[in-house]
């Protein structure tokens, strides 16, 4: 199969500047890419090029598997790398299974390295079958990208515009041996359900359709590419200087819309009915500051604009700082010219000011419009359990300490707040 091996730009590949890796799990898909990898990469990628072979210890196969997978790395004389990984067991087993083996990838990548994944057509209706059910946007409509950016490395998909029919005839051809996974049977898991009852009974009145969409899905990134930078340059419009969105900025029957776009320049995608809960919240108790957690991620609404940032597990820990040397939190580095201690944010307190006067911590707080995710993770240094300063931007009058500390950017500030000296 010829249409094949010309899909990969092997020149291009064999001039990449880090190594090339190949996702390689033992089945058909990927056992064709290694042969094709392996027999047309050239010169120094050639020689540096690599299987990385996942096993996830999910089935009684799992370390045989493994062995075949390096035996035929072995015949074909490429290197081979595994690595075992426990899959979670909370929630969707293949959300889990394909977060570990991302870390997986992040273990044995490098800088510049690029990883090659087998997903074909078939992968990519399926895929774009998923989304539409669940409810995606334009975004999703494009399906699998045939190459992104994974932090330092880069992930290239060469074969999504071939079928797996065509990938079995050119493993047949080159009498190429491969395992099954058994998992792949079960119709408990909803890709395999589609799958087995809709993809397959479809390609048996069209057996050309998930090449066609396959090319569709292509035409769509293309387009949606172009669609994102006409966005991003409007989206600019409704950005404050901190890089938080202003809710109230946003067209009346538009938030939906840039309220996605939004998060997805901030590397967080929801689906449709996560979407309209969200902004259903975030429109409602106008004087309030409601909030959802997405993953990793928090939205909060503050002074009518939405932030976004990651979450905190933890209050910034109780140490006695060394005079002079910077100690490190979480959200924050700090250091002082004397022995204090770093600790929670007490309750009930008020503060002296400068002016001689008192003023409670919580209504200080609300009048320097300090956001409330800071409110617990300031830096609150006491002297003999009294409080003698919040950072920079509170000191106890009758204190000469020196105090300095450098915000770690995990939570943001509102342009408004002048926080660090």
């Amino acid at each position: 199969m010829s249409s094949v091996m010309l899909a990969l730009d092997w020149q291009a590949l064999s001039q990449t500047e880090g190594r090339v890796v190949i996702a390689y799990s033992g089945g058909l898909d990927s056992h064709v890419l290694l042969h094709l990898a392996a027999t047309h990469l050239t010169g120094v990628a050639r020689e540096h090029l690599r299987a990385l072979h996942v096993n996830h210890q999910l089935s009684p196969n799992a370390d045989s598997w493994q062995q075949h997978c390096e035996q035929v790395c072995a015949d074909l004389g490429v290197a081979f790398r595994s690595e075992r990984v426990t899959v979670s067991d909370q929630g969707s087993l293949e959300l889990a299974a394909r977060q570990a083996r991302y870390q997986a990838f992040d273990l044995h990548l490098n800088a510049g390295d690029v990883l090659l994944q087998a997903h074909h057509a078939n992968d990519q209706l399926e895929t774009l079958l998923m989304r539409l059910e669940r409810g995606t946007g334009l975004r999703g409509l494009g399906g699998i990208p045939a190459t992104r950016q994974q932090g330092k490395w880069r992930i290239v998909r060469p074969l999504l515009i071939f079928s797996r029919s065509q990938l079995l005839e050119y493993a047949q051809c080159h009498n190429l041996d491969w395992v099954e996974d058994e998992s792949n049977q079960e119709t408990v898991y909803r890709r395999n359900l589609l799958r087995h009852e809709v993809v397959e009974k479809w390609q048996q009145f069209n057996p050309q359709i998930a090449g066609k969409v396959a090319q569709q899905a292509e035409q769509w990134q293309q387009d949606l590419s172009i669609h994102q930078r006409l966005v991003r340059r409007e989206l600019e419009k409704f950005l404050a200087p901190d890089g938080s969105l202003s809710w109230s900025s946003l067209p009346e029957s538009e938030p939906a819309f840039w309220m996605q776009q939004y998060l997805q320049g901030q590397d967080i995608n929801v689906t449709q009915g996560q979407l309209q809960a969200l902004v259903t919240m975030l429109a409602s108790e106008a004087d309030g500051m409601p909030e959802c957690q997405i993953g990793q991620s928090v939205i909060r609404r503050f002074k009518g604009r939405i932030f976004v940032m990651s979450t905190l597990a933890e209050q910034p820990s109780l140490v006695t700082l060394t005079p002079h040397q910077w100690q490190e939190q979480v959200a924050f580095s700090i250091c002082c010219d004397q022995s204090v201690q770093l600790g929670k944010r007490p309750e009930g307190i008020k503060l002296l000011l400068a002016n001689g006067k008192h003023r409670p911590l919580k209504k200080w707080l609300q009048e320097r419009q300090i956001p409330h995710w800071w409110r617990e993770q300031l830096p609150y240094l006491f002297v003999n359990n009294e409080l003698v300063a919040i950072g920079t931007l509170w000191q106890h009058p009758n204190w000469q300490g020196k105090v300095q500390w450098r915000d770690h950017g995990v939570l943001p500030w509102p342009y408004e707040c002048q926080i660090i000296d």
